[in-house]
């Protein structure tokens, strides 16, 4: 009876939240997968379409499309990503969509981007030069602490995609602790506030909000179906909790 009263519980407390107006509290969506044909994200343009006007509707001002670049399966250039954002602009120019968007990258944590960082080969997004970049969900990489040396003599303010999903850091929460003290950045996914990628990622996010390591927030939209959850995180109780906190960043990039 102690488990379903809290469920009940806290499902009561987030029917009671009005949702968060992300036109005036988050303005900006850092990560999204909304370029099209690029990576697993939007497969056409009028899908990339679809997934901006759903965002706009939910009160989103600016995007930035981040496509993964990751050497084995995504080997994105950073020409091949600006032709992608001039073809989505025109696009919604001629559809008459009202909406900033631009490009930077979602960084896989390997070999390769280390290569990018020496020749600066990099997209970068703000006035700070945030590097957006993730690492495996299965193996903590040997490297990172050089890594985000690198990133950091470079120029750039290095933000970590996701941290909530990382198990081997959820199950060691000390480590999230060690990144911040280097310099590092956390963008934390909107759809692990509903258990989207499960409890882990669900634990780990409500770590960082309650630490107030969180930096930025992202819809890290893929897909049509994803428009839907994010709907119904608006009222969520920890959302309310961090956009209380008044750490955000998104709102920054405008």
């Amino acid at each position: 009876m102690g488990f379903l009263s809290s469920f009940f519980k806290q499902k009561k407390v987030q029917e009671d939240l009005l949702p968060i107006n992300i036109a005036e509290y988050i303005k900006a969506d850092i990560h999204s997968h909304i370029l099209p044909g690029i990576d697993d994200g939007a497969k056409d343009i009028d899908q990339s379409v679809e997934l901006i006007e759903g965002l706009k509707d939910l009160g989103f001002c600016s995007l930035l499309c981040t496509p993964h670049v990751m050497t084995d399966f995504y080997r994105n250039s950073t020409e091949t990503i600006k032709d992608k954002l001039d073809l989505v602009r025109n696009e919604i120019d001629k559809r008459n969509i009202n909406i900033s968007i631009d490009a930077a990258a979602e960084y896989y944590f390997d070999e390769e981007l280390r290569k990018r960082l020496s020749k600066k080969d990099i997209i970068s997004f703000g006035k700070e030069n945030y590097l957006l970049f993730e690492f495996s969900y299965f193996n903590e990489h040997q490297l990172i602490f050089e890594t985000i040396t690198d990133m950091v003599q470079a120029g750039y303010t290095p933000v970590l995609a996701h941290p909530e999903r990382y198990p081997y850091y959820v199950m060691n929460l000390e480590k999230f602790d060690h990144l911040k003290s280097i310099g590092v950045k956390f963008q934390i996914n909107l759809l692990s506030l509903n258990g989207n990628y499960g409890d882990s990622a669900l634990q780990g996010a409500n770590y960082l909000i309650e630490k107030k390591f969180v930096d930025f927030i992202g819809t890290d939209i893929h897909k049509n179906g994803h428009l839907d959850g994010l709907k119904k995180v608006l009222n969520n109780e920890h959302l309310h909790n961090l956009v209380n906190s008044n750490i955000l960043l998104n709102h920054t990039l405008i």
